[in-house]
């Protein structure tokens, strides 16, 4: 399973994949490697309203509707 605190941004100017874990609406996101803004401040509105409906409902118990994975 995935954690949802940890998000995995591709910057839009060298390409690197950078890990955002904690994320804090407050501050915009830089690459690690050339410190480029990672979105754009209507993208971190949108990322933002993501997480919490993500952290709202990521303790609710399966009641049995989702199939098996198979395996």
């Amino acid at each position: 399973m995935s954690d949802p605190d940890l998000a995995i941004i591709p910057c839009p100017q060298c390409g690197v994949k950078n890990r955002i874990r904690g994320y804090n609406s407050g501050k915009i996101p830089v690459c690690a490697r050339c410190r480029a803004k990672l979105m754009d401040e209507q993208e971190n509105v949108a990322f933002q309203k993501f997480q919490d409906n993500l952290n709202q409902f990521k303790d609710f118990p399966d009641v049995g509707f989702r199939p098996k994975p198979t395996e």
